[in-house]
């Protein structure tokens, strides 16, 4: 079943060959995001925005859609993102060990369809939940690999590479500036790349103000999906019922 939340989660990738631990330059990007004292009280992160999906083929025809979406990491590992259109709302979440997606008809709650998610994407699940509340700290108490790629040349700019290794074939590959420890783009093994660009400041810790995904597509095409965050709340408290598998009733958004 294909769905904008899963071309939000573009996650594995190929670990590059060095393995050195690259201390300075994480600490280095989160001094830039926060400092060690702001990050590590983070427990929880909660995005409201808007998402614009743009598909285009390969003789340069697009196709647009846009939804509302809501987007919650918290720890250890519980993931939920809602997307909402006049046409469907859409429920994929992650309860530690156990994942699901939802379709749902808005003008009709009989009309449904639910699916329970495979292994390999709650590994995908995990991890992506992990990058998104640990901010590059601590893979290694997960079993996880932190591999120093050195400084590389990419965008014409000279950037610090660092892959995050989930095991599993799960691995993130992020470009920092040297020189601040911003973190520039990401990419993956799909040859999607990822962006981060404006801020949302937050408990003292810096948000992406927007985040945009371009994958290639297999007809020479390509996707673009981009989310524009207008709340970005840290901390709350969510009951667990928000991310176990639902009953066939209609789920609650």
């Amino acid at each position: 079943m294909k769905s904008l939340s899963r071309s939000l989660l573009l996650l594995a990738l190929v670990a590059a060959p060095v393995l050195a631990q690259p201390t300075a330059i994480i600490a280095k990007a989160r001094s830039f995001l926060g400092g060690d004292a702001a990050l590590n009280a983070i427990k929880s992160v909660h995005y409201h925005g808007q998402l614009e999906s743009t598909i285009t083929s390969a003789d340069g025809e697009t196709r647009s859609t846009t939804a509302e979406i809501d987007i919650i990491f918290a720890k250890p590992f519980y993931q939920r993102i809602a997307i909402t259109t006049p046409e469907k709302n859409e429920t994929t979440a992650l309860d530690i060990y156990e994942a699901w997606q939802r379709i749902e008809n808005p003008e009709n709650v009989n009309q449904w369809q639910m699916s329970l998610l495979d292994q390999p994407q709650i590994r995908r699940l995990r991890a992506n939940t992990w990058e998104n509340l640990s901010f590059f700290a601590g893979l290694e108490k997960q079993g996880g690999k932190v591999i120093d790629g050195g400084l590389v040349t990419k965008n014409d700019r000279s950037l610090h590479l660092v892959s995050f290794d989930h095991g599993y074939g799960i691995v993130f590959h992020r470009y920092f500036d040297p020189a601040t420890g911003k973190l520039v783009v990401s990419e993956t093994d799909s040859g999607a790349t990822i962006t981060e660009d404006g801020e949302n400041r937050v408990a003292g810790v810096r948000f992406p103000g927007s985040v945009t995904t371009v994958s290639p597509r297999a007809d020479g095409g390509s996707t673009q999906v981009k989310v524009v965050f207008d709340k970005v709340t840290v901390n709350e408290t969510f009951p667990a019922s928000l991310f176990r598998v639902p009953t066939v009733a209609p789920t609650a958004n």
